[in-house]
């Protein structure tokens, strides 16, 4: 309600005191005679407990936060609160702004801001360093596509408003870690990941090991990352809760073969498995995902020890309860949302589905065991992984026969090298053992991946096509639980609604024919689409880059419902070139695509007629040199444009009243082609 509504709705912490006020006389009253209204009013009171936590914890609601300050100022100190990670051309991390510096004059100030910096000098960078940095950070804007991943929203939940190209333009001034349970968990994390780097040299089986072990995701290469996420095994790769319950799991069997599990040692079971579990979240940096994972277990650990009976499903919501009042936008995290839903669906549906059929040999056993397990997971996070990911992997169940039992064996031996790698001989040979084990196991994930049809890509869901989806499901599971007919009728209720939505949502698109102008930096990308027919124009570079591809133009065809695969356009458009220019005809209407200065060496009699003018690379300096040559209805200049220039050629075409569009400005561009 704070997040969406606070503009428009404010509570007074008035209510607040009034609801708590009432609970309590209506306690000492008649609690019993009463119980409805305490009811009420707990939840009440709870609903704005959660209100005002996240207004506090909101760092843009306080006062002297970077985002309330209207001035420029020169230059700022800030600490760095985050590891520095390698991208591809330069180094990022998070900074806490301390004070801002203007006309000689300092100021202090708060806030948290993502900055990139140069690669050179950003890897000696570490957690705690001090710099003073030149230059002013912008707001976070939002996405620059159609479709696009919102990384604005995304940063926002972590309470990060403001980011900053800073290259070389910093000082360190020293090092004072804000923190010193962070840096240690830190220190710990980059000398285990020196162990496995010094001992596994096979740079596909070492990317494996760092990610499902210590949860580092930097050495993963494409190509396995790509495979994993086909095969539906992509949940290895991040320490979550299967690994914090592998742990758990081992812990309680030594426990039972120790003869150490009956009552009397149930406190003791739960002090070793909690001190077991966050000193594994210490050696993974304290990472959020790991965090997450250790808690929910802390608390199903403290529920087995207690006397009374427990109930899982209360000891989850504790857990997660516990969790959102620390950080209240964990809500909106996908790994929080798919985490619960996974637990959920392996404790409620995991039994049911094992008990529908009784398997007398082990091994068979052990396989329907694993079996029920992700079908269940797969069931309850099955809708909300399409929503975000649009794509389902058809053979999950296959993958986790062997991709489970192989997370367990490397999260041992990965947890074995770091306690004895620095055996001589011993370390290497477990490391060895290790390494060939992954070898195995992303040959049989590639495997998976080559099967024909082995994941389905392109589906776009709503939210709420996800939401009917989620209570068809849940109707599902009331019919086989309760043997109701009406179960059934609200379950084909929600399935005829979603296939209604999916069916409108289409039925916009079929017809449509369309040119959308991409803004993606320094390149020029063209889409033309008409009905399911799509084709692609743009620099060789960028239209041949896979991460780029998914980035941008994937959404954009989701979000029309056009085929995501590039490499399968089939819309023929009719073309011709000229000096430094391309000329397509496409529903009528002609577009010039000017890329070069060589369109200044064509010579025509008259000036030619022209719709759509797309001016990209800089190909001109003066409006001039276009409107002597062509006649044209719009021009759009496009992202890949010096900055300056864009200016000056957009000053220039208004000045002589013509319609033109920056893409540098004014954003993407989509028109839509009337027949």
């Amino acid at each position: 309600m704070f997040h969406y509504l606070s503009a428009s709705v404010r509570f007074s912490p008035f209510l607040l005191a009034v609801s708590i006020l009432l609970f309590v006389l209506f306690s000492i009253k008649d609690a019993l005679k009463y119980n409805w209204l305490l009811g009420v009013l707990s939840l009440i009171i709870l609903f704005f407990f959660g209100y005002f936590r996240l207004q506090q914890f909101k760092e843009d609601s306080h006062g002297d936060h970077l985002i309330h300050y209207e001035h420029s100022f020169d230059a700022y100190l800030a600490t760095i609160i985050e590891v520095p990670e390698a991208k591809a051309n330069s180094i990022k991390t998070i900074v806490s702004l301390n004070k801002v510096y203007a006309n000689q004059k300092s100021q202090d100030k708060t806030g948290k801001i993502n900055i990139y910096l140069d690669k050179e000098l950003g890897r000696k960078l570490k957690y705690g360093d001090q710099l003073l940095i030149k230059g002013q950070p912008n707001l976070m804007l939002g996405p620059k596509n159609l479709g696009e991943f919102d990384y604005r929203n995304y940063l926002v939940y972590n309470n990060i408003f403001h980011q900053h190209f800073v290259g070389d333009k910093f000082v360190v001034l020293g090092n004072e870690p804000p923190s010193i349970i962070m840096l240690n968990a830190f220190k710990l994390r980059e000398r285990s990941q020196q162990i496995v780097k010094n001992l596994i040299h096979d740079e596909a089986a070492r990317g494996v090991v760092l990610a499902l072990v210590l949860g580092i995701k930097d050495e993963l290469d494409v190509e396995v990352l790509n495979a994993y996420s086909a095969a539906g095994a992509m949940h290895i790769l991040a320490v979550s809760g299967l690994h914090v319950g592998i742990i758990y799991g081992i812990i309680l069997l030594l426990f039972k073969q120790l003869g150490l599990s009956n009552k009397k040692n149930r406190w003791l079971l739960a002090v070793v498995s909690i001190a077991a579990l966050w000193t594994y979240a210490f050696v993974t940096g304290l990472s959020p995902s790991v965090l997450r994972a250790v808690t929910m277990f802390s608390f199903v650990a403290i529920g087995k020890a207690t006397v009374r009976r427990t109930n899982i499903y209360n000891t989850l919501a504790a857990s997660a309860f516990v969790l959102l009042w620390y950080n209240p936008y964990l809500i909106m995290s996908v790994g929080f949302q798919l985490s619960y839903l996974a637990v959920f669906g392996i404790v409620f549906l995991q039994p049911k589905f094992y008990s529908l059929l009784i398997v007398r040999n082990v091994l068979l056993d052990k396989i329907w065991a694993i079996t029920c397990v992700s079908l269940a997971a797969q069931i309850t996070t099955g809708p909300l992984s399409i929503l975000y990911f649009h794509q389902f992997p058809t053979y999950f169940f296959l993958s986790n026969l062997f991709i489970i039992p192989a997370a367990l064996v490397i999260l041992v031996l990965g947890l074995m090298v770091l306690l004895f790698g620095w055996i001589p001989f011993v370390g290497e040979g477990i490391a060895w053992l290790l390494s060939h084990f992954v070898a195995v196991t992303n040959t049989l994930v590639f495997a998976v991946e080559g099967i024909p049809g082995s994941v389905i890509q392109g589906i776009n869901l709503k939210t709420y096509d996800s939401w009917l989806v989620y209570l068809s499901i849940w109707f599902m599971i009331l019919l086989f639980a309760h043997k109701r007919f009406k179960f059934l009728l609200w379950a084909s209720l929600s399935i005829v609604f979603f296939a209604l939505s999916q069916f409108i949502n289409r039925s916009k698109f079929i017809n449509n024919s369309d040119i959308t102008i991409f803004n993606v930096g320094n390149a020029s990308v063209l889409d033309f689409s008409k009905s399911n027919q799509t084709s692609l124009i743009g620099d060789s570079a960028y239209v041949n880059d896979e991460n780029k591809l998914r980035f941008s133009i994937q959404p954009k065809r989701l979000t029309t419902y056009q085929d995501i695969n590039v490499k399968s356009d089939k819309l023929n458009l009719q073309s011709s070139q000229i000096p430094g220019a391309d000329l397509f005809v496409f529903e009528g209407n002609t577009f010039l695509s000017v890329h070069d200065a060589k369109i200044q060496d064509f010579i025509s009699a008259r000036r030619l007629p022209i719709d759509i003018i797309i001016l990209s690379k800089s190909a001109i300096s003066e409006m001039g040199q276009l409107t002597d040559l062509f006649i044209f209805g719009k021009l759009i200049i496009d992202g890949s444009n010096r900055k300056y220039l864009v200016d000056k050629l957009t000053s220039q075409a208004e000045a002589l009243n013509l319609d033109v569009h920056s893409i540098y400005e004014d954003g993407f561009l989509q028109l839509k082609m009337l027949r």
